[in-house]
């Protein structure tokens, strides 16, 4: 018997048959998007060399938005990223990988050195641990520097009567001997990086050109030529006539310990404070310009002020001296503003012409002092900090170094609170357990200062468990890390799209089942 078209009992059927194959899918759908979603927001907070080798080995960087799912993982080579999406196309070749190292910049080395293919190990050791072993040569012979210095003066105080025997009891031969097995050791460095870098020891191409290595063959070679070239010279001479002007030459190795600061991890922040002077170098000179200009300015007026009261004989002679010898001609007049506006030592200078010529001097010494140096001086030194600030974000070393960081921070912070929410150290949080301590307030306290909010402990509770009603240490950390800081643009973006394909697949389940529900139509009728 046919079924009328409009019939109740059919239409709830085929209500329930589509609820129930929206619900299916969208189970399906739901399970895809977490699985998408832990790929992409998982943090691995330990993130380090290992996995970002295994990551970047395998896959190019991407640095525009595909329009696949597969490829939503790489919309940004980020440190964060930990899916592994192989395909043919991320596979890079060696050639490939050759022909794109002759290509790269350094701030691209700096942050995708690990996709570069590895060195021999005797080039390793050469650019990784000999840096260190040459830094400690270049500190000792430093010492050995300064006891030799040391040892001369004391030589000067027996010649000059000062004292009647040396403090040290070594002698000029002790250090001659150090001399040339300092002078061997730099040698060996040199030409072993010559011959195991060869041509990557003048030109790198991950770090372009090694100056630094040639500024190690100059001073080799100044040092080659001050203990071998010079002596040969002045054979059969007076050399002590020639000794204080060779030693003078020994001063240039001082500047070798400039080498490992970039390799050594102690001199991190003397490398960020040289980066810093460096990019600060145009602020540097038009601040100098600046004080020049009020210096030179300021010495004009006042030297030609008071060279009246110099050149009158009514005056007072020592009074005429000691203003002379401050502000007799421009030259003077500018060495003691420079005094007046760096060294802080303005009273002395200001004091004898306040006191002594005339006491309205104060005025325009006071003007200056107050407008220069407490004004354009601290302005300065807030521009030189603006810029120390700045270079200090735009180093990749260090906000790598400062993130990987905040990152171990914050994982054993959240360790230390799991281990404290865990009553019967089990290793695991109940729901129980999980709300009574996610609602103590000096646990939200502390969870606000690690930029985590939770403001409902069951639900919270149920994004964490993986669905066995129990949560792990991983499991914990991993969430709540999840839940740090507020929604970034990917993680909008990565939604809004699984947003869209979800609505696009409700669209076609619709249109499936309105075809097979007029099919049905027509077979009933």
């Amino acid at each position: 018997m046919d079924c009328p078209a409009g019939d109740p009992e059919e239409m709830k059927s085929e209500n329930d048959w589509l609820l129930a194959a929206l619900d299916r899918k969208f189970a399906e759908q739901e399970k895809a998007l977490h699985r998408l979603l832990d790929q992409v927001f998982r943090r691995d907070l330990n993130w380090g060399s290992e996995r970002n080798s295994e990551v970047l080995l395998e896959r190019e960087p991407m640095w525009e938005v595909q329009m696949e799912v597969k490829d939503l993982v790489a919309v940004l080579p980020s440190p964060y990223v930990e899916a592994k999406v192989s395909t043919k196309e991320d596979v890079q070749p060696k050639s490939s990988m050759k022909a794109t190292r002759r290509h790269k910049s350094l701030m691209g080395t700096q942050v995708m050195r690990e996709k570069w293919e590895p060195d021999p190990p005797l080039q390793r050791f050469v650019k990784g641990p000999l840096d260190g072993y040459m830094g400690m040569v270049v500190v000792v012979n430093l010492i050995f520097m300064i006891i030799m210095t040391q040892w001369t003066g004391s030589q000067a105080d027996v010649l000059l009567g000062i004292s009647t025997s040396s403090s040290l009891n070594l002698t000029e031969h002790f250090f001659e001997i150090s001399e040339y097995v300092f002078f061997v050791l730099f040698v060996l460095d040199v030409m072993i990086r010559v011959w195991v870098l060869r041509r990557e020891w003048i030109f790198d191409h991950r770090e372009g050109f090694m100056y630094l290595n040639v500024f190690d063959a100059c001073v080799v070679f100044v040092n080659a030529f001050e203990l071998l070239v010079l002596p040969l010279l002045f054979l059969g001479n007076d050399q002590e006539q020639h000794a204080n002007s060779i030693r003078v030459i020994k001063l240039l190795r001082i500047v070798r310990t400039l080498r490992i600061v970039k390799t050594v991890t102690i001199f991190r922040q003397l490398r960020l404070l040289v980066g810093t002077c460096i990019a600060s170098i145009g602020a540097l000179f038009w601040s100098m310009v600046l004080l020049m200009v009020l210096k030179v300015g300021f010495a004009l007026i006042i030297c030609q002020a008071l060279q009246g009261y110099v050149l009158d004989d009514q005056q007072d002679l020592d009074t005429r001296l000691l203003v002379n010898k401050l502000y007799g001609d421009f030259g003077k007049a500018f060495y003691t503003m420079f005094e007046v506006t760096h060294s802080g030592s303005w009273p002395g200078v200001v004091r004898p012409v306040v006191d002594n010529v005339d006491a309205l001097y104060a005025i325009p010494f006071l003007t200056y002092i107050t407008l220069v140096v407490f004004a354009v001086i601290r302005i300065v030194t807030a521009l030189f900090l603006k810029e120390t600030l700045a270079s200090a974000a735009n180093d990749a070393d260090m906000v790598m170094e400062d993130n990987r960081r905040m990152a171990r921070d914050a994982q054993n912070k959240l360790e230390e609170l799991f281990r404290a929410a865990d009553d019967d150290g089990d290793g695991h949080l109940t729901k129980d357990e999980f709300a009574a301590a996610m609602s103590l307030p000096s646990v939200q306290g502390f969870l606000t200062s690690l930029d985590v909010s939770v403001r409902d402990c069951h639900p919270l509770f149920d994004i964490l468990d993986d669905g066995d009603g129990l949560i792990t240490t991983a499991e914990f950390c991993k969430g709540l890390m999840q839940l740090k800081g507020q929604a970034r643009a990917l993680d909008i973006f990565v939604l809004q799209r699984e947003n869209a394909k979800l609505m696009k697949e409700c669209q076609d389940i619709q249109r499936s089942v309105l075809d097979i529900s007029e099919s049905f139509r027509g077979a009933v009728k």
